[in-house]
């Protein structure tokens, strides 16, 4: 099984490149981990926030495809020892519909704060159960 996620990922990475190509190949694909203590909870906490069943679902490593990028839940023993909890890079991802999220992520249990509203974007921060957090934003005026 250790050499599952290897397979797997090489195999999804051509053919979204083969999907996206463009004139420099040196990126294939954009994808982000989060890590957590408990892969059940974070499982079904991104199941319900993005409405959708995971690609791969390892014990240890779960991801989502999101518009032909991985979005992934990590075990944080496994791949990212010594980490802190809601420490490091915050996914950032598009959205079309902030209120639908906002929806979603209050029925996952996630505490929910008001969209904020700048002059050409809105944005939703959302927290995960492993105190990660997760941003949102949608393009307004176009």
């Amino acid at each position: 099984m250790k050499n599952a996620l290897p397979l797997a990922v090489s195999v999804f990475l051509t053919g979204a490149a083969a999907a996206t190509a463009q004139d420099d190949q040196t990126i294939l694909a954009m994808g982000a981990y989060v890590p957590t203590d408990d892969m059940a909870v974070s499982e079904e906490f991104y199941r319900t926030l993005f409405n959708r069943t995971p690609v791969i679902e390892l014990p240890d490593f779960v991801a989502f495809n999101i518009e032909g990028g991985w979005f992934a839940i990590a075990s944080r023993s496994k791949y990212a020892p010594g980490s802190i909890p809601g420490s490091g890079a915050v996914p950032y991802l598009q959205s079309s519909d902030l209120l639908t999220l906002q929806e979603r992520a209050s029925a996952a249990g996630a505490e929910i704060p008001n969209i904020i509203e700048e002059p050409g974007i809105h944005l939703l921060k959302i927290t995960d159960p492993s105190g990660q957090l997760i941003e949102f934003f949608a393009l307004t005026g176009q």
